[in-house]
């Protein structure tokens, strides 16, 4: 017997997937635990359809977040550290850097996604990586400079 998967079942198959199953196991055990349906041609008709537009609203995000790295990539972001002596004073955290981005760009990041970040108490230019969404990284430019 055919049915559409509900849910991810252990060795038979993931959810929206239609297998073959013994008839008992699908009239006992997956259908009254609502795990599975049958798959009638109008259900099967319904998946496509269902399956169709979430590949198409994934391809849609997908093409969203290309869109952010390459808007990401763009930019530099720029801010001082007193100096005394040619050292520098403080530190940039990740903190600050995600608050610039939302004020000066209205780009809303996550301290989290940003990958193996180091301290930026030092003047010059550093390169933070960016984890974004479906496995895209950006990389974001951030100049300090020194002032007395």
């Amino acid at each position: 017997m055919k049915v559409i998967l509900l849910q991810d079942v252990k060795n038979y198959g993931k959810k929206n997937q239609i297998v073959e199953v013994s008839d008992g196991y699908a009239k006992n055990y997956l259908i009254p635990n609502k795990l599975a349906i049958y798959a009638t041609k109008s259900d099967v008709d319904h998946l496509n359809v269902k399956l169709k537009k979430e590949s198409q609203e994934k391809e849609s995000l997908i093409k969203e977040q290309e869109k952010l790295k390459e808007k990401i990539e763009s930019l530099i972001l720029n801010f001082s550290l007193k100096v005394k002596d040619n050292k520098p004073f403080g530190a940039v955290s990740l903190t600050q850097v995600c608050d610039r981005m939302a004020k000066e760009h209205q780009i809303v990041l996550d301290k989290r996604k940003f990958e193996q970040h180091e301290n930026l108490n030092k003047i010059g230019l550093f390169y933070l990586k960016v984890k974004l969404d479906f496995k895209i990284q950006a990389t974001l430019k951030v100049q300090i400079e020194g002032k007395e």
